[in-house]
């Protein structure tokens, strides 16, 4: 057995997992999972609209449409994550067709954009120089490295300090800032009949979007507003547990394990939510997030079991398997701003 600080031979040890995986038969296919399980979030979403018009005006009404719209949103945006690992459909085709369907469409937000984006954290993982996202580094730093690699100067400082409280308060943008960079994406990056296609989708999402405001006037984009800062901030409680306050390597650093192999590095960088119903539906299988980074294009529905051939496998190679429950992980997340924050602001001060 290797011990902890050892690096693993992570080409011939990931192989082995691999093969357990097979074994198991659980990088097959799960139609039937996955024709309920979209059903079931493109019908949450179909209810919170309903509630938008069914519930009389009022204060009341709209917090209970925007919830909904807000929790809707995202179970659909994680469909089209699965869709984007090409972990529904065996076609990469069908996969693209499913995610521009759930994030460009439905939602609004530039599939091309999003799943670029995604791969890139997915292969840089907490690589400070190249995963998207770290690259809040100037108002969000979870190592004292980001810290000084953010911004300078006195407002960087103050940022800095109280960012466990401002950290919250920036995913209240996060659905729109996510909006902003697929429509940049769209018409910067993509050219000919994709762009063509993308900003058709997002422009008929918009127009979608705009419409219940000849049935409900103004009162619908308060909804729809509200419904978006709810979405943010529901997507990042859903993502944070999962990388935040784990290692963070400095591009080209070897010391601090910026050559570990791919084994190693994505369950030294990765943190598990700890396995029940309740919270397996609501994130979406990204508590399982060792398993998912090992195995992106594994279905949803096999996460659970991977997880009792990963902890054990880990286990016997020596590596740190993270697995804590929900709220922990929110207090050990904001613990490690509190920390990251007060030490870079007091040495920039010193």
């Amino acid at each position: 057995m290797l011990a902890e600080g050892e690096r693993v031979a992570s080409g011939r040890a990931y192989l082995e997992l691999r093969q357990a995986i097979l074994r198991a038969g659980l990088l097959e296919r799960a139609y039937g999972y996955y024709v309920w399980r979209t059903g079931v979030s493109f019908g949450l979403l179909g209810v919170a609209l309903g509630l938008s018009v069914a519930l009389p005006a009022g204060l009341p009404g709209g917090l209970l449409a925007s919830a909904g719209l807000a929790f809707g949103s995202v179970q659909v945006a994680l469909i089209g994550h699965d869709a984007g690992h090409l972990a529904v459909f065996r076609s990469a085709r069908a996969n693209w067709a499913l995610g521009a369907l759930c994030w460009s469409l439905t939602l609004g937000v530039g599939f091309g954009y999003w799943s670029d984006r995604h791969n890139r954290h997915h292969a840089s993982t907490n690589d400070l120089a190249a995963d998207p996202d770290l690259q809040w580094a100037g108002l969000v730093a979870y190592s004292e490295t980001a810290a000084h690699l953010g911004l300078a100067g006195r407002r960087a400082r103050w940022l800095r300090r109280y960012q466990a409280i401002l950290g919250p308060l920036y995913t209240l943008s996060l659905a729109f800032a996510f909006r902003v960079e697929g429509w940049s994406f769209a018409l910067r990056a993509l050219r000919g009949r994709r762009r063509a296609l993308e900003v058709g989708l997002l422009g008929t999402s918009l127009i979608g979007w705009l419409l219940p405001v000849l049935v409900l006037g103004p009162a619908w984009l308060a909804i729809y507003v509200l419904g978006q800062v709810l979405a943010g901030l529901y997507l990042a409680l859903a993502i944070a547990p999962n990388h935040k306050g784990m290692p963070i390597w400095p591009n080209g650093a070897a010391e601090t394990g910026a050559e570990l192999g791919f084994l190693d590095r994505q369950v030294r960088s990765s943190r598990n939510v700890r396995p029940h119903p309740i919270t397996d539906f609501v994130l979406g299988g990204l508590n399982y997030q060792i398993e998912h980074h090992l195995f992106p294009s594994m279905p949803r529905v096999h996460l659970r079991r991977a997880r009792q051939i990963t902890r054990p496998f880990c286990q016997e190679y020596g590596l740190p398997y993270t697995e804590m429950g929900l709220f922990a992980s929110y207090r050990l997340v904001l613990a490690e701003l509190q920390r990251v924050g007060r030490t870079a602001a007091a040495a920039e001060w010193g």
